[in-house]
């Protein structure tokens, strides 16, 4: 096996900008409220990508283009679940950007380099190295400088510390000089900054490693540690114990709440509310398993005509499980109201059920080596699809329906958990609309930190007057 690395692109000063220009966005992002300052703040970290030249890959674009989706999406959305999701899936993004290179399936290939821990540290401790050729690269030596600028060197440096005790001298003796130098310096302030642009700085280095640090070594064939009859027990396991959950499923649905009260001593209710996130595990381990045994049907041989047949079983087994988990919980929210968490859980479950079924057309050698790219195409398709929908206006929707009226309504949840998102719908109904008026404070309109979110809940102040 053989291997070469090298720094592709050379260090240099453009490697510097783009780690400053990724300290700066990061710090803007940290320090203020999610709006129009974040999003720019996010745009400077791509720039920086371009700037430092891995954004000009091929490879790379898609990732950096689809920034601009959750980025703008926290000029929108307020909810602290969506600008969480959207925070990740750009810093998400970024990362990939950094790390995918120009060969053939490249996010596979990029996420493969960063789920394995060495592979992924090896850059990041590189990044220093970076750092330090970068600055060699640019900073002049002694031999550089003219004679010229040696003489205004010299003569800072001696002007410098007189000018330093002169002007301490004269601003002791006289108060209206002093005057001109006082001014109030915000320490703390100052410190946050520093720490966050440190902070930004490491991170954007790091990245920077990935980046440019380029390592082509020979494709190694995994070695052949299940054949055809590890393959079709294995599958035919998995086929098998989701084949007696289905069944039982029907069963509870078809002989009716004696049934499972006589052999679980629950109501009907109570046993299908349980076991949710249970069925979500279950369902990701399958899928993890299926991935990892796909690599492996190759080998199969003469069993290859069962394997594919078992594969796609499980998937459509898995898939019936994934729905099972969701009619759970709308059980759930039926009798209890809806949620944040409630709903991502559901959003979630749903895109489990999308991944399953890419899982099962890969598996039919359907998708090719697309799979990877789907799925994240997948994820990207329904974060945003989440953002247009406005999931607290969502909630408190459906809670006020079902609820509104009854005393039941947890008025208390609506004002204290879902934020500007919701206020729109909140103030429209005559039950919350006193509670929400009570507390509704004058939100930050400023156009640095501009969010529609909180520009639509200035102008809903109409309603409490």
């Amino acid at each position: 096996m053989t291997q070469t690395r090298t720094w592709i692109p050379e260090p240099g000063l453009n490697v510097l900008q783009a780690i400053a220009l990724g300290a700066v966005g990061f710090d803007l992002a940290v320090q203020h409220p999610v709006g129009l300052a974040t999003a720019a703040s996010f745009g400077l970290m791509v720039g920086g990508s371009f700037l430092g030249g891995w954004g000009t890959r091929r490879a790379a674009r898609p990732m950096l283009l689809a920034v601009a989706g959750p980025a703008a999406m926290l000029m929108v959305r307020e909810s602290i679940w969506l600008v969480t999701l959207n925070v990740l899936a750009v810093l998400g993004l970024l990362l990939l950007a950094a790390v995918v290179r120009d060969e053939p399936n490249p996010v596979a290939a990029a996420l493969g380099r960063l789920i394995r821990p060495l592979r992924m540290m090896e850059p990041a401790f590189r990044s220093v190295h970076l750092v330090g050729k970068s600055v060699k690269a640019v900073a002049p030596t002694p031999r550089d400088i003219s004679p010229k600028t040696r003489a205004i060197l010299r003569g800072v440096a001696v002007a410098v510390p007189v000018v330093a005790v002169l002007g301490a001298l004269l601003a002791s003796s006289d108060a209206l000089f002093r005057s001109i130098f006082e001014f109030s310096i915000n320490m703390p302030l100052i410190g946050e900054h520093v720490w966050f642009l440190i902070v930004g700085g490491v991170i954007s280095a790091g990245m920077a490693g990935h980046a440019c640090w380029g390592e082509n070594r020979d494709r190694v064939t995994p070695p052949e540690l299940i054949g055809p009859t590890e393959l079709v027990i294995a599958l035919g396991g998995i086929v098998g114990v989701y084949s007696v959950f289905v069944i039982t499923q029907v069963v509870a649905i078809t002989a009716g709440a004696g049934y499972v009260r006589r052999n679980t001593g629950l109501t009907y209710a109570e046993y299908a509310r349980q076991g949710f996130f249970q069925l979500l595990a279950a369902a990701a381990l399958t899928l993890a398993v299926l991935l990892l045994l796909d690599r492996y049907s190759d080998t199969a041989g003469r069993g290859q005509r069962w394997v594919g047949p078992l594969q796609q079983t499980t998937v459509v087994l898995t898939l019936s499980v994934v729905a099972v988990a969701i009619r759970r919980l709308f059980l759930y929210e039926s009798e209890f109201g809806l949620t944040m968490l409630r709903f991502s859980t559901i959003v979630f479950a749903g895109w489990i059920g999308i991944v399953f079924v890419l899982c099962g057309l890969k598996l039919a050698n359907r998708l090719g080596p697309d799979f990877t790219n789907s799925v994240m195409v997948s994820a990207f398709l329904v974060l945003m699809t989440v953002n247009v929908a406005n999931p607290e206006s969502l909630v408190a929707s459906r809670n006020i329906d079902r609820f509104g009226g009854t005393g039941q309504l947890d008025v208390e949840y609506l004002l204290e958990s879902l934020g500007d998102d919701a206020l729109p719908t909140i103030l429209s109904n005559a039950e919350t609309r006193g509670p929400a008026c009570a507390r509704l404070s004058r939100p930050d309109d400023r156009l640095l930190v501009f969010n529609l979110s909180r520009r639509s809940a200035a102008a809903y102040d109409s309603h409490c007057r």
